[in-house]
């Protein structure tokens, strides 16, 4: 059984969805988890979670931010095993609808976050002796996303990062990896497919014939911060029930 006892992990974008569902796993399996979000209301969730658990308000596209996320991390906990990077998100649109101000956030919601957390991440994984950071891609970075440009072209964007730091964190004995979710059962994906019937429409096409839930996309991050993926690196994973097969 994959174990992460004693292990300080950090969920960036923990306080719903996959990362929360990545955080409890974390917890369960027995790690010092420290949850970072923008939204403050996580605080009382993470608090469930027990007395080794701990909340850091952070917008990830704050260096300032992201820096004190780590340090206060770090203060807390001694020092950084791992990070399940979880941010991200897009919206639907034509190119033409999509002017500057719109494109340049998109970009920096889901890709120059990664590089902030990821760059702030290294001296203190270095310093722990070695480590593993998860990042969240999309399986939209692979497939056609004609409604949503911006976020496929910054998930395309993450994969080519997270495999040119697998090259460079390597000597350093950290692992990086990405995880690309498909279409999983949140209640944000259930309100951009039109409520239960879209969100069945899609379930029709998936050859395994169930909607992934966050808890399978969790436990696919879990594993990669965890020693059962020693030899794993600057791999992408996909957890879509066989919906996209790259």
């Amino acid at each position: 059984m994959i174990s992460l006892a004693g292990r300080k992990i950090l969920v960036v974008g923990g306080g719903s969805g996959i990362g929360w569902a990545g955080a409890k796993l974390a917890a369960r399996l027995g790690a010092v988890v420290t949850v970072g979000d923008i939204d403050a209301a996580v605080e009382e969730r993470v608090s469930s979670l027990g007395t080794d658990a701990s909340f850091v308000r952070c917008d990830a596209t704050d260096a300032d931010q992201v820096t004190r996320m780590f340090a206060q991390t770090v203060d807390r906990s001694g020092q950084l095993d791992g990070v399940f990077m979880c941010v991200g998100g897009g919206h639907l649109g034509s190119l033409a609808s999509v002017d500057r101000a719109a494109w340049d956030a998109e970009i920096a919601f889901n890709l120059t976050s990664v590089y902030m957390v990821c760059r702030t991440a290294m001296p203190h994984l270095e310093h722990a002796g070695g480590g593993a950071i998860v990042n969240t891609t999309s399986g939209f970075a692979v497939i056609p996303g004609p409604d949503r440009m911006g976020y496929t072209a910054a998930k395309a964007g993450v994969i080519a990062f997270t495999r040119s730091l697998a090259m460079e964190a390597a000597a350093h004995k950290i692992r990086v990896n990405c995880l690309a979710p498909g279409p999983t059962d949140t209640p944000r994906f259930r309100a951009m497919n039109g409520g239960d019937a879209g969100v069945e429409r899609v379930r029709q096409a998936i050859p395994l014939g169930k909607l992934p839930e966050p808890i399978d996309c969790a436990n696919m991050a879990i594993f990669l911060l965890s020693d059962a993926a020693s030899q794993i690196t600057g791999q992408v994973i996909h957890v879509n029930g066989g919906l996209i097969m790259p």
